[in-house]
């Protein structure tokens, strides 16, 4: 067991914990770790809540709460996957330090145990923040007594740990089967970004029609609940934790079954399917080709896309944002009418301007693009600075390509905004004015952060993006900055309207050009140190 427990550190540090390029710097490992962390629980939190909430408003009058746990369990389940996916392809089965691993005296299924059991231990914290409060949400809100007794929380703490061994499953399944496709297809990417285009289509378009989904809900629960046999699980794992101990017990089987049978099962092969992958993927990186871009600029932007769209955890991750923004956008001005009746219900001096910008910045703050560029470049960092390019113009290059992808978007959807909610001309050009200066400082602070603080040494791109800390503070710096403008905002309309416009765009003004200064004075020299 000490073995296993040495490897399952190791796989943890890879999931959730690696340490910067930093060396000696264990604040900087506990800081990346814990806004890994953070995300998971913020997503869940959001996500539990807000739908919980909105269930149970409708199924508490019908006592039909169970239907709550099968929604928020089936929500664990597909965000499970969604973070875990990928990651399975790059932690489990393409980890730079397999052959290291495999050469030590530990069996290859106990490696396997401990690279598998750190992807449990994602789905798990995931788990947790989506069945817990909505077990709370039940609690509350609940005309037949559920959740006030201590039995209720057990059977759903069992329910916390169980579903994510399902999860974990499944999620080394298509894991497996996304690397294989990587390996023995020229254009597995292609087809990962198909996968997840449809995944987020499927999404949106739950969003958009959620409402008339819940008052559906109240006129015929029972028959939702019985056209749900497909997700047996999901049903045993509700009425378990609504007090069927048998059901529970049997939900329980369900999930530690198959991951059971999955772990030792690819763990007798995991030495033959790591080599096959590996030498696959060697043969693809050294393959030569010719460039066909004409010039440095348009040679540089090329190799910047060909790495975003061509790596699906770099663009479903880094690209994200930009989706939300859009969508938002288009959806505002298809439902403006609903959109608008909706405003005059709230009434009031209701700061619809202000609050269309600070939706739109929160999206933007998503969009972390330039901040693991460089570290992106991995121990190859040098090929790109021996050439012909001046570290200042690289630097620029990757900065423009986050505006390059942002800037229209952000067009897009303030244009659809400022039309959907009528806002005035004065209004609609300060939406974009704002939007466009935080589009600027975001960037250009995206790349100073990826420059102080390097991950050139991850074991893949997973790490880099979804863990290292110049991603975790590309997004929540400015996403403090927009609280700050909203703050500037309120305190500048208690002086005159205009300071209320005014006082957030010379915040962001000056945001924008300290840290442009910065990066031409000191980005070379950063650039070169690494």
């Amino acid at each position: 067991m000490k073995k296993f427990f040495a490897l399952l550190k190791v796989s943890v540090k890879s999931m959730l914990l690696s340490s910067t390029n930093s060396r000696g710097r264990s604040r900087k490992k506990a800081v990346s770790g814990a806004g890994a962390i953070v995300l998971i629980a913020i997503l869940g939190l959001y996500l539990s809540g807000l739908y919980s909430f909105m269930l149970m408003q409708v199924l508490a009058p019908i006592h039909m709460e169970v239907l709550v746990f099968i929604f928020m369990g089936m929500g664990a389940l597909m965000g499970g996957l969604l973070f875990t996916t990928f990651a399975v392809k790059g932690v489990v089965f393409g980890g730079k330090d397999n052959d290291l691993l495999l050469s030590m005296p530990v069996s290859s299924t106990m490696l396997m145990v401990s690279r598998v059991s750190a992807i449990y231990l994602e789905n798990l914290l995931f788990s947790f923040f989506v069945l817990g409060p909505a077990g709370a949400v039940c609690a509350f809100m609940t005309q037949a007594g559920v959740g006030h007794s201590l039995l209720f929380w057990v059977r759903l703490l069992i329910a916390v740990f169980a579903l994510p061994l399902l999860d974990t499953a499944l999620s080394v399944l298509f894991g497996a089967l996304v690397a294989f496709l990587s390996a023995k297809v020229s254009k597995g990417a292609l087809g990962q970004n198909i996968v997840m285009a449809v995944y987020m289509v499927a999404v949106f378009w739950f969003a958009f029609n959620l409402n008339g989904m819940i008052e559906g809900l109240a006129a015929n629960a029972m028959g939702v609940k019985e056209s749900l046999s497909w997700a047996a699980p999901m049903l045993w794992m509700a009425d378990g934790i609504m007090g069927d101990w048998g059901k529970l017990l049997l939900f329980a089987l369900s999930c530690a079954v198959p991951f059971v049978l999955v772990v030792f099962g690819l763990g007798r092969v995991y030495r033959q399917a790591v080599t096959a992958f590996a030498a696959r993927s060697a043969r693809n990186d050294y393959k030569l080709s010719a460039q066909s871009a004409s010039g440095q600029k348009k040679a540089l932007l090329a190799k910047e896309a060909k790495r975003f769209f061509g790596t699906p955890m770099y663009l479903w991750n880094a690209g994200i944002g930009l989706i939300m923004l859009v969508a938002m956008g288009v959806a505002a001005l298809v439902m403006q009418k609903d959109l608008r009746g909706f405003i005059a219900m709230i009434g009031g001096d209701f700061p619809v301007a202000l609050v269309a910008a600070a939706v739109m910045g929160f999206c933007l703050s998503m969009t972390a693009i330039a901040a693991p560029s460089i570290s992106l470049e991995g121990k190859y960092l040098w090929i790109l600075r021996e050439a012909p390019v001046g570290e200042s113009a690289l630097l620029w290059m990757k900065t423009g390509f986050q505006l390059l992808l942002s800037v229209p978007c952000t067009i897009v959807a303030g244009v659809c905004l400022a039309i959907a909610l009528e806002l005035s001309p004065v209004e609609g050009v300060a939406l974009l004015l704002i939007t466009l200066l935080f589009n600027g400082g975001h960037a250009v602070f995206g790349m100073l952060v990826g420059l102080a603080f390097p991950k050139l040494d991850a074991v893949n791109e997973t790490v880099v993006v979804k863990q290292s800390l110049a991603v975790w503070l590309g997004m929540f710096v400015p996403m403090a900055m927009v609280g700050v403008c909203c703050l500037l905002y309120w305190l500048g309309g208690m002086i005159t309207p205009w300071a209320s416009l005014v006082l957030p765009v010379i915040l962001l003004a000056v945001w924008m050009a300290v840290c442009a200064l910065m990066l031409t004075k000191k980005g070379p020299a950063m650039l070169r140190a690494l």
